[in-house]
C-alpha cells in the first residue's frame, strides 16, 4: 500500500555534499600523522574520532548516493566521486589502524 499523504521527496544531487566527508577524513588523517599515539595520546584519539566521524559521514553519503542512482539516472562522474570517496576512506582507515598498531 502506498501512503499518499506524504509526497516522496527526491534529493537533488550536488558534488558539494561530498566536501564534509573528505575534509573530516583529511583533517583526521593529518592529525593522526602529526600526533603519534606514543607522544600525544589524547590528540591522537581526538583525531581518530574525527576520522571515525568522517567515515560515518562518508558511509551515509555513499548510501544516499546509491539510493539516488537507483531511483533516477545521473551522470557517471557522480558514481566516480563516490568511488573515490570510498577508496580514500579505506586508505585513511588503514593509515589510522597502522598508526594504532605501530
Amino acid at each position: 500500500m502506498i501512503d499518499s499523504s506524504r509526497p516522496e521527496r527526491i534529493r537533488e544531487f550536488s558534488p558539494a555534499q561530498y566536501i564534509a566527508p573528505y575534509l573530516l577524513l583529511t583533517v583526521g588523517g593529518a592529525g593522526v600523522q602529526k600526533a603519534p599515539v606514543s607522544d600525544r595520546p589524547v590528540l591522537f584519539w581526538i583525531f581518530t574520532a574525527i576520522v571515525a566521524l568522517g567515515a560515518l559521514s562518508a558511509a551515509v553519503r555513499l548510501k544516499r548516493m546509491w539510493t539516488t542512482h537507483q531511483r533516477r539516472h545521473l551522470p557517471a562522474w557522480t558514481g566516480l566521486l563516490g568511488l573515490f570517496l570510498a577508496l580514500y576512506g579505506l586508505c585513511i582507515a588503514y593509515y589510522v589502524i597502522d598508526h594504532m598498531a605501530g
